[in-house]
């Protein structure tokens, strides 16, 4: 009888589990295409930063401090098999309403955050990951970044910077094909 009650506690842990990590998006196929993502012109409120990619959760963070329910997304320019840590930049950020958002703008821009208009999406090496929690972000930045990479390298096709936006249910992964300058904060046109 106690074995019997081990093995079903065993055996209910490992369906709990499994079903976690399949929520978790662990078990879902990466489906790269080239298309058009589904977003208009984006305005944010940003920081820019030089260094490991790891830092930019440190905004994130600060970001939710002003409001959980905005959208964000981080921008990612340099590829970290080819530019030494110290060197990488990117921008983590908001996506923000000029008009509903305005006193929340003012608000982070007073705390050294900027304020910088996405052109509208066009062709893109673009795919999706489920964003149920915090979890699946950790998961997703494991898995698709290597996954697009490789898509980009096998295609042989000019596509940058890597952009991650978390807009749930979905974290949407999107590297232009063209106008890439128009993804530059003012930091990376400044230098």
């Amino acid at each position: 009888m106690m074995i019997t009650t081990v093995i079903a506690v065993i055996v209910l842990i490992s369906l709990v589990v499994l079903w976690l990590l399949k929520t978790l998006g662990v078990f879902k196929s990466i489906s790269i295409q080239i298309a058009q993502p589904p977003f208009n012109q984006l305005t944010i409120v940003y920081k820019f930063q030089r260094g490991s990619y790891s830092k930019a959760g440190d905004i994130f963070n600060d970001i939710a401090k002003y409001s959980s329910s905005l959208d964000k997304l981080g921008i990612y320019y340099d590829n970290p098999n080819a530019v030494p840590v110290e060197k990488r930049r990117f921008a983590v950020g908001a996506i923000v309403d000029e008009i509903k958002d305005r006193k929340l703008i003012k608000q982070m821009e007073k705390n050294n955050y900027k304020i910088f208009k996405l052109p509208e999406f066009d062709r893109s090496v673009y795919t999706t990951f489920p964003f149920k929690n915090i979890l699946s972000i950790f998961i997703a930045v494991m898995k698709v970044p290597y996954r697009l990479g490789d898509y980009i390298q096998a295609k042989k096709i000019e596509a940058h910077p890597f952009l991650e936006i978390y807009k749930r249910p979905l974290i949407h992964f999107v590297v232009p094909l063209s106008d890439f300058d128009a993804y530059n904060v003012p930091e990376i046109t400044n230098e």
